[in-house]
């Protein structure tokens, strides 16, 4: 049942989601397609070094777990990492995060997704390859996610959790499977790859390892925030980070130099490992997998528009909650006919790149933001998560990411530079002209902001 606010009488998002639906929005934030062709890419990248690449991804993520689980205790807003930004850095950078979150880290890869699906649908079903077919399935399809969300969240995380067993099943079959069919001598580096070749194959290997925010900006809607955030952060990242790791250490061992030339290179080392059998499950795992990231992303990104329109940095038609079911009805209806727009005039790899580059720019301000919050003592929900390693963790996280975006070539930073650019010169003009502030938010953000913005 919906809540209300007290003081006005409007109706209000329902805290729900508990650690089981909240660790496994995010599993499914993560494991989406990327994983089922990134093996090979690595592997054509540095060879067996590739290993190298998932364990800097995995130090990585996990310390922006860490630093994501502290500042989740302390903001447990809607928005997840745009509201993050904004309690951190005020409403400008807030601004400018939000409309990257649910631009090219919201929209952007929800339509790869979606683009990934309708294609293998197509290599199965040769009628779908077809623009008319194609655009029939997708529309059906965003229509089906977006009713299911906007009818209860509950629902939506509750087929989230479903959904992220049921693909992760194979995957971990495969894994250990696999183990006995790998060979020792297709594991062996031929040469060592310089830190470049290291860093570039890492920023693209961070692409499959993305997407832990979707679950943090149902946030306005995780029963006590302070424990559950941290928690579902770490079961997330341990189950990931360990799926991961063995997927790419089967994979090579039982193809050894054949890894690179594999288009689907999880499918084709479930065949050789498993036999035909095992290349239709991960087949259909595929499929499975890329309705699970979609699943989730439908039940977590609208929020960040939700949480954009209630500080009128976007139209407050978007922030209306359903009376009767207590979700944001017109942010989940807009962000599905955005992300179906995009989905039938792009292409997988193209969103797939600015996805990557995005993602790891909003993470370096998430990341920073936390000396911040620590610095003015915001915490909203209690006494918050004390992440380990003081200022020392942010700070190893910004010269991370600092080294892996500095090996992305230009082409590749473009689109990020881009929205980064003009959102910041747009939304610089709406303030100054009072067209967008933090309206409708309790006192207290609205002094915490205002101090913390000087």
């Amino acid at each position: 049942m919906p809540g209300a606010d007290s003081a006005r009488g409007d109706v209000t998002l329902s805290r729900v989601i508990g650690v089981g639906g909240l660790a496994f929005a995010m599993v499914n934030g993560i494991v989406g397609v990327g994983i089922f062709g990134l093996p090979a890419i690595a592997a054509a990248m540095i060879g067996p070094a590739a290993i190298v690449g998932y364990l800097i991804c995995v130090v990585l993520f996990g310390l922006v777990g860490l630093c994501f689980a502290e500042v989740g205790s302390r903001v447990p807003d809607a928005g997840g990492l745009y509201a993050y930004v904004t309690a951190a850095w005020g409403p400008l950078a807030g601004a400018v995060a939000g409309t990257m979150y649910w631009t090219a880290m919201g929209i952007v890869p929800n339509a790869a997704v979606a683009i990934f699906l309708a294609d293998h649908l197509a290599n199965r079903l040769p009628p779908f390859a077809g623009w008319a077919p194609r655009a029939i399935f997708l529309a059906a399809f965003y229509s089906v996610f977006a009713a299911l969300n906007v009818r209860g969240t509950r629902r939506g995380a509750d087929v989230s959790i479903a959904l992220a067993v049921l693909k992760l099943a194979p995957l971990a079959v495969l894994v250990l499977a696999g183990a006995f069919s790998v060979e020792a001598a297709n594991l062996r580096w031929t040469d060592v790859p310089s830190p470049s070749s290291v860093g570039h194959a890492a920023a693209f290997i961070a692409f499959a390892f993305g997407g832990i925010e979707t679950g943090l900006t149902a946030s306005g809607e995780v029963a006590n925030p302070a424990s559950t955030v941290p928690r579902s952060l770490l079961l997330a990242l341990s189950l990931v980070a360990g799926l991961y790791v063995g997927l790419q250490l089967v994979a090579q061992g039982v193809l050894g130099a054949g890894l690179a030339a594999q288009k689907a290179p999880l499918v084709a080392t479930a065949e050789a490992a498993l036999g035909s059998w095992g290349a239709w499950m991960l087949s259909a795992t595929l499929a499975l997998s890329a309705i699970g990231y979609f699943a989730a992303d439908m039940l977590c990104s609208p929020r960040s528009m939700y949480a954009l329109a209630e500080r009128g940095q976007l139209p407050r038609a978007l922030a209306a909650v359903h009376p009767r079911f207590g979700t944001p009805a017109v942010a989940i209806i807009v962000y599905a006919c955005l992300s179906l727009a995009i989905a039938l005039l792009g292409s997988f790899r193209y969103l797939a790149i600015v996805s990557s580059s995005a993602t790891l720019t909003l993470y370096l301000a998430g990341a920073l933001g936390l000396l911040r919050l620590r610095a003015f003592s915001v915490a909203r929900a209690g006494e918050p998560f004390l992440a380990p390693g003081g200022s020392a963790l942010p700070l190893a996280v910004a010269a991370i990411i600092v080294w892996m975006l500095s090996s992305l070539e230009w082409k590749e930073l473009l689109a990020t530079a881009c929205v980064v650019i003009v959102s910041t010169a747009v939304y610089s003009v709406l303030f100054r002209k009072g067209l967008a502030s933090f309206r409708g938010q309790p006192p207290a953000l609205l002094e915490e902001a205002g101090g913390l913005s000087r």
